[in-house]
């Protein structure tokens, strides 16, 4: 139970576990470097620096087990395994060894959707109900227009972020796990649309589980199959399979939190995180993307490769400076400046991963773990830095600009101390910064933190145990603010390595309608779970800030968003972007009067 909380901690906000929750993993033993096409004198000691850091990193970090490939156009150049991948059975974690790698999952997902749409077979801008016509989320009257295939594709959609009812299926197979994914069709209709489409990115699992249901209707077979015949057997990914049942269990990592070995487990939306491989065989599925780029020689045509590396979201006023693609995120890492990137990172805790593309250097990076300390997989940051500076000098490219020193830390500006105090309407529920002496704190997942101004108009975070006992936490180092205003008002936007992932807009609370102050109480689930993410809730006037609220049970804490009440029967949680503006909805039935809320229906106690 308690892992699986943790896990949905980690997909709301990786941030919230990672601050407080320390693992205590230990173990890093490499073995001889797979290298290929790397010759001797300085680039072997190009190669052992990199071994060096990536030893550091993995004590530093906690990580149990690793693995690493690095591919250009032409082939893979160096794969390699560090540390553990079963502590029970000593087996070491190698290029071969098969790892759960997340929502990487998604940009397989999206190749075996565009090898279709370069058949004609499926129109990226053709509605979702034209190849599923039960397709029909409640609210859709808030649209203009038709969710396509496109907007699945890059989280434009409008629809709720999530819908966590049955979102886990626990660690035992069912009769029908491989095929989970076709559950969420009742879970999208349920959950509905809550935003206009690209109003703003939303992170959204179910969009994924639509286009598996999408690519097993027009391929034919079920979702695996159609990957297999698309993606996996032309590039040759024998080790790569959707479905964890057909991981030899010899074969496949375990994976390690606060110590304690979990095992995968089965989730519901398996086309956006159910992807089992390899690093050797990731490796060449990034060099086919590369060749495609340069060629007509990858599994993609060129023009397809370079439409998904180009960004589709550059309208939406609200993205700020975050820019997606089709399903890669092009990206402007801090530690790599100057460089034109595309990736994906994958957090299926324990387990994490991320893959990079660097187009113009012909250069791309695969990494996965069964654990860490941090941010999940942006704590990889650093060994994929490295290996990025260490295969430019190999390849003998330009060398990569050194990273930026950090902005000082400066004094508050007058305005910001009267403008920044209040609340927020966070991924993490109602947030509030204040000002104490001269100085200002944060409160968020259920912490008072403080906060730091820098002069390039950017905040950072600090904790002290017990109020009193500052901890230098590496986490706190790969975590900024910026405080850029979303439509006119003020915002505090959180961001990991300088990549937007959560706005939060200033609010102040609204008028409440009497119907849903009369609804103040706890309720229950009326659907049994397997595995619950939220074990209790309720509606109640939160007296300090003035805000109505739902109020969620998670790992034991409650965490509390703020709601409009639109009308007597809809409310919606405030603010924009994943986990918020999801709609509540009251309707009397036989039992009584049951409140919809993503895909739960739930009941006053």
């Amino acid at each position: 139970m308690n892992r699986i909380l943790i896990q949905f901690s980690s997909l709301l906000s990786v941030f919230c576990v990672t601050i407080f929750i320390i693992l205590a993993i230990s173990g890093c033993t490499s073995t001889s470097p797979n290298i290929k096409n790397i010759e001797t004198g300085s680039q072997s000691d190009t190669m052992a620096h990199l071994i060096e850091t990536i030893d550091s990193e993995m004590k530093t970090k906690k990580i149990t087990g690793l693995s690493i490939a690095v591919s250009d156009s032409k082939g893979l150049l160096w794969s390699e395994g560090f540390g553990v991948a079963n502590k029970k059975n000593n087996e070491l974690f190698t290029d071969i060894t098969i790892s759960n790698t997340g929502s990487v999952s998604k940009v397989v997902t999206a190749t075996a959707i565009m090898r279709l749409v370069e058949k004609k077979i499926i129109d990226l801008d053709e509605s979702v109900s034209t190849y599923i016509p039960e397709f029909n989320p409640s609210g859709s009257d808030l649209l203009d227009n038709s969710i396509t295939v496109r907007m699945l594709l890059n989280h434009e959609s409008g629809l709720e972020s999530d819908a966590f009812h049955n979102f886990y299926l626990g660690s035992e197979a069912s009769e029908d796990s491989s095929y989970s994914y076709r559950k969420a069709l009742d879970a999208v209709n349920l959950s509905g649309v809550v935003r206009k489409s690209y109003e703003v990115f939303s992170y959204c699992n179910l969009g994924y589980s639509l286009l598996g249901i999408i690519l097993e209707r027009a391929q034919g077979g079920n979702f695996q199959e159609a990957v297999k015949e698309l993606v996996f057997d032309p590039i040759g990914m024998d080790d790569s399979t959707f479905i964890i049942d057909d991981v030899p269990a010899s074969r496949m990592a375990m994976g390690y939190l606060a110590g304690k070995p979990e095992p995968v487990p089965y989730i519901r939306d398996m086309p956006a995180g159910s992807l089992n491989s390899s690093a050797r065989d990731m490796g060449a599925f990034l060099q086919s993307m590369l060749a495609s780029y340069y060629s007509e020689s990858g599994l993609l045509q060129s023009e397809t490769i370079r439409e998904m590396f180009r960004p589709s979201n550059e309208s939406v006023e609200n993205d700020l400076d975050f820019k997606v693609g089709i399903t890669w995120w092009i990206v402007d890492l801090k530690k790599l400046p100057g460089e034109y990137i595309v990736g994906h990172g994958g957090d299926l805790s324990p387990y994490h991963a991320m893959a990079l593309i660097l187009p113009e250097r012909d250069l791309s990076i695969f990494i996965m773990v069964n654990s860490i300390a941090g941010v999940g997989s942006f704590s990889l940051t650093d060994i994929i830095s490295e290996t990025v500076r260490s295969f430019v000098e190999i390849k003998g490219q330009t060398p990569v600009i050194e990273a930026l020193e950090e902005s000082p830390v400066v004094e508050i500006p007058s305005d910001l101390k009267a403008d920044l105090p209040g609340y927020y309407a966070s991924s993490a529920g109602l947030s509030e910064i204040k000002l104490s002496g001269n100085k200002l704190k944060i409160f968020t997942f259920n912490k008072w933190l403080d906060v730091y101004y820098h002069a390039d108009n950017t905040l950072t975070l600090g904790y002290k145990l017990f109020g009193l006992i500052p901890l230098k936490l590496p986490v706190f180092d790969e975590i900024s603010i910026s405080l850029e205003d979303i439509n006119g008002v003020p915002a505090i936007n959180l961001r990991l390595q300088d990549i937007l992932i959560a706005p939060s807009m200033q609010i102040e609370p609204l008028d409440i309608d009497s119907a849903w102050l009369a609804r103040s109480g706890r309720y229950e689930n009326t659907h049994p779970e397997v595995v619950p993410v939220y074990t209790d809730f309720k509606i109640e006037l939160d007296k300090k800030s003035g805000f109505l609220c739902i109020f969620l049970k998670s790992s034991g804490e409650w965490s509390k968003f703020p709601l409009e009440t639109k009308d007597s029967e809809n409310a919606q949680i405030m603010g924009i972007g994943r986990g918020l503006g999801g709609v509540l909805r009251a309707n009397t039935g036989s039992t009584g009067e049951i409140i919809s809320f993503q895909n739960f229906e739930l009941r006053k106690k």
